[in-house]
Formats: C-alpha cells, sequence, structure tokens
C-alpha cells in the first residue's frame, strides 16, 4: 500500500518519529473482520457542532468525513471538497458529485450551508462558531458550490475545515432525529453508528456508499476501558487490536512479546490544568504565580510520563516549528519566590485549594507530584477525581480550583490559544479576561503573514504566561498500540482515520 509508504516520509520528514507499523508497502488490504479499540473513555456526544470533549477524536473521522482532509504531515489536501481562496475575504468550495451521507441524503451544497449556519448560530450553542472565525455568510452558489465571506481575513480557515468545523452532519438525520441525533450520529464517514451503549460500547459498521470506498474492515468496536493496566493488557491479549494511548511506562511491556507496535509521534496538543481565576484562590495572579513556580515540569515529564514527549510552558508544541519558541522556559522552580508570592498576596500561612483530575493512574500521579511540590511551597493541597465523561462539565461550570485541560492540539497556533484564551473563547474554563491577549490573538487571526503571526503568537505566550491562567506541563506524546496485525496510519492529533486500515486474518 503506496500510501503507508507516502505517510511515513511525511512523518519522518517532520521528525516525528514512528515505530515501524505491521504493514508492509506492497501488502494488499484484505477485505473484513472486526476491529477493537480499547479507549480511555466514552464520546460525550455523537453530534459534531457540540464536540467539546478530547473523547470524541476517537470516532469523530469514523463516523464523519470532514470537508477538506489533513494529512500526517500537516498539510490541507482536497477531501469531499475541493477549495480555492477567491481573495482575502473569501473561499470558494466544490464538493465531488454523488457523495451522500449514510442515510442517503445528498451531501451537496445546502447540506454544507446547513451544517455551517447551524454551528454558527447563537442559538444553537455551538462550541464551532469560536473555531469558525469572522464569517459574515455561506452562500450557495451551484448545487455542488457554495462560498463562504469572512469579515476580516482567516488565513488558517480550510486547515479549520479539516477538522471538528469541518465535519457536516446529515440534515435530514438532524431534523428527523431531534435530541436523539447525539446518540445515533449520522455522517458521510467510513463507518455508520449500529448502536451505542454508554460506558459499554460504540459499534460501527463499514458504509457501503463512502465516497472512498467502502472501507476494507466490516466492522468497528470501540470499547472504553479507563484501567490503564487493563487497556494495555487487553492489547497484548489481542481482545483488542488498537489503543487510544499506552501508557508511558508501559510501552515495553507492550511490545514484549513481539505482537504489537506502539506509534510515538510528537503531538499538537498539550496537557494542562486551568486555574479558575474567577474565585479564590486563584483570582489573585500573586497565587497563580506562586503555583507556577512551585512545579518543576522536568520531574513531572521523568516520573509521570517517563520521558515521553517534552516538558511544555505554553500552548504552542514543537511540531508547529514557524511559531514555537525552544527557549521560552518561564517559571524554573523557584520555592522561595514561590513562598514570597503567597506572603506578598497575604498567604504566608498558606492557602488550600483543589486538583481535580479524570480517574486514570498516569493523571493521579500528575495530581500528586503537583501536590507534592506544591506543598513545599506552602499551598494546602487535595486531590478530586471525577469521570471522564463528567470532565467537560466540571470545566464548563468552572466547578473546581483548578482541574485539568487536556487539548489534542491544531496544527495552528489559534487551535491551541484562540478559544482558551480570548475572553469569550468556548474553552477558556480559566475565566481568563485580558484585553491586550484577546487584541493580539484576533489580529493574529486575521493576517495572512506568517511571520507577523508567529511574532503575535510568541508575545501573547509571554503575556498569558505572566498571567498564568494555566499550568502547562506536558507536550504529550502520541502513543497508539497496535496489534501488528491491523494496517493503519496514525496521526499527531491523536485521531484514529480507519477508512483503509485493514487486519491480517
Amino acid at each position: 500500500m503506496k500510501k503507508f509508504r507516502a505517510s511515513l516520509f511525511a512523518l519522518t520528514a517532520l521528525c516525528l518519529p514512528l515505530l515501524p507499523l505491521a504493514a508492509s508497502a506492497e501488502t494488499a488490504p484484505q477485505k473484513g473482520g472486526t476491529l477493537n479499540i480499547g479507549v480511555v473513555s466514552d464520546p460525550v456526544t455523537l453530534d459534531p457542532a457540540f464536540f467539546a470533549s478530547y473523547f470524541e477524536l476517537y470516532a469523530q473521522y469514523l463516523v464523519y468525513e470532514p470537508l477538506l482532509t489533513m494529512t500526517p504531515d500537516l498539510k490541507v489536501v482536497p477531501g469531499i471538497a475541493s477549495y480555492r481562496q477567491v481573495d482575502d475575504l473569501t473561499y470558494s468550495f466544490d464538493i465531488k458529485p454523488g457523495v451522500t451521507f449514510q442515510d442517503g441524503t445528498p451531501y451537496d451544497a445546502a447540506a454544507a450551508k446547513f451544517n455551517l449556519d447551524r454551528m454558527l448560530d447563537p442559538k444553537v450553542g455551538s462550541p464551532r462558531r469560536g473555531d469558525l472565525g469572522p464569517v459574515s455568510s455561506v452562500d450557495v452558489t451551484g448545487p455542488l458550490s457554495f462560498t463562504v465571506k469572512f469579515t476580516q481575513p482567516y488565513a488558517q480557515f480550510p486547515l479549520v475545515m479539516t477538522n471538528r468545523a469541518g465535519l457536516f452532519a446529515s440534515p435530514t438525520a438532524l431534523q428527523k432525529l431531534g435530541a436523539d441525533f447525539a446518540a445515533k450520529g449520522v455522517g458521510a464517514g467510513p463507518f455508520k453508528v449500529d448502536s451505542w451503549t454508554k460506558n459499554g460500547q460504540l459499534v460501527l459498521s463499514a458504509f457501503d456508499g463512502y465516497f472512498k470506498g467502502k472501507p476494507p474492515l466490516d466492522k468497528i468496536v470501540i470499547r472504553p476501558l479507563p484501567d490503564e493496566t487493563l487497556r494495555t493488557a487487553s492489547l497484548k491479549s489481542g481482545d483488542v487490536q488498537l489503543t487510544d494511548t499506552v501508557p508511558p511506562q508501559s510501552i515495553a511491556s507492550a511490545k514484549a512479546g513481539g505482537g504489537v507496535d506502539v506509534a510515538d509521534l510528537a503531538g499538537l496538543g498539550f496537557n494542562a490544568f486551568s486555574l479558575n481565576t474567577t474565585r479564590a484562590p486563584f483570582n489573585d495572579k500573586k497565587v497563580r504565580q506562586a503555583l507556577m513556580y512551585s512545579v518543576d515540569r522536568d520531574v513531572v515529564n521523568k516520573v509521570a510520563f517517563f520521558n515521553t514527549g517534552a516538558p511544555s510552558y505554553g500552548p504552542i508544541p514543537p511540531p508547529v516549528s514557524w511559531a514555537f519558541d525552544p527557549s521560552f522556559k518561564p517559571y524554573k522552580r523557584d520555592i522561595a519566590k514561590a513562598k514570597q508570592l503567597l506572603a506578598e498576596a497575604g498567604h504566608a500561612d498558606g492557602v488550600a485549594f483543589s486538583i481535580t483530575v479524570v480517574a486514570s493512574p498516569l493523571q493521579l500521579r500528575i495530581a500528586q507530584i503537583i501536590q507534592a511540590q506544591a506543598q513545599e511551597a506552602g499551598f494546602k493541597v487535595s486531590v478530586k477525581q471525577v469521570d471522564a465523561t463528567s470532565l467537560i462539565t466540571v470545566l464548563q461550570k468552572r466547578d473546581f480550583d483548578i482541574c485539568y485541560s487536556p487539548w489534542s492540539g491544531r496544527p495552528d497556533p489559534d487551535g491551541n490559544m484562540f478559544n482558551y484564551f480570548t475572553k469569550t473563547g468556548q474553552n477558556n474554563f480559566a475565566g481568563y479576561d485580558s484585553g491586550e491577549v484577546d487584541d493580539l490573538l484576533r489580529k493574529a487571526r486575521a493576517s495572512s503573514s506568517q511571520n507577523d503571526r508567529a511574532k503575535m503568537y510568541r508575545q501573547a505566550q509571554q503575556m498569558i504566561s505572566d498571567d498564568a491562567p494555566m499550568l502547562f506541563l506536558h507536550f504529550d506524546s502520541t502513543l497508539q498500540g497496535a496489534s501488528k496485525k491491523l494496517h493503519w496510519t496514525p496521526y499527531p492529533d491523536n485521531a484514529f482515520r480507519l477508512g483503509d486500515a485493514w487486519l491480517e486474518h
């Protein structure tokens, strides 16, 4: 399969290390079979307009097909549609003829407009509004053609159409199913939803009418296995053939015996904690900075992540090389400085806070490291665990002092910053409010100069670091385990794209 060879070349060029996949580039795909996947958690919803949890990643490109496609080396190429930029404010799209959604509804310009208008409608309340930027109108120009116009330049729009904002649902199914659509999910992706038992399994079957041709696999079964030991053991035993993540400390044991490969890619996202700036104690900048000085990210990398990935000091990851600043390393651990800041804030005797994490051994280890290190500075720290599907609700309601805020990442800094750090950003869980940062991120979003954008993102990153609304800890590697019988292509954003994957029988 030549596709594997091309994908590996692209990843190598980006210095994204990938351990050998099972597939020989020349092996013909075998048809049929069921792929069992073990993941940390269920999705929260199957409606792409409301994807807000990290855990939708594992189904989003299976049930839905993006309007445009992102390659493993982060390039935008045609998908269901091709595009051209008419001028600084206008993009024109042409949809392939004959594409249908899984219920037979035509995937045409009217369906595209329906989806984009729905995401943009403030009454709907979709988090995609922030992704879509300053859209002024979506206009159908032909049965398979439409244009999107903006009030100001938005250079990264094609990249946005490769992700959640470019995942369109069947208008017929949305109108017919109403609220039930969230549990059904009808897209134009390679697999359609057969059934979903929450906290049990999500069963998908190959979509015969998929526009690239029926997938080789007959079925995919996604099972939440939150216990990392059980998940890894299930992979080794063959009970599952793919996992969303392999615990860093388990990589060697997972590969022992020779039946499993682990894809290790430099990720696009970050592992961080939002600090609730809307209430005490973290409504005080000095208290937030004291916490920053308390934590040693190198220790987190070594103890929790076993030196996979890299310590993080901000939201711009290394693969985004044109904007990443390797010298940006504020807040080296300084307990004396942390104590000084707490005293200046009126907490010489210490201050209490709780850390909210999902109920997983890895996140508990991270929380315990923060707890131990912060207590040396005078904080009094407790740890609270929630189930993974409740995490997004906790974050959105700001029912926390500091809370685990994972982000799968985007290949443009706008995707890692705008929704987290603008005043009305959908992921501004910290309640962060900086007019200067807001203005910078909006200017960067509107600029067509990559050099100017890089300068603005680095400046905004420095200001965010000084204000300290988030505790950045780690740029996680994408560590996905797979049976050597599975032939597939991993991606650095951790999402599964399995339309051409197949299993050896």
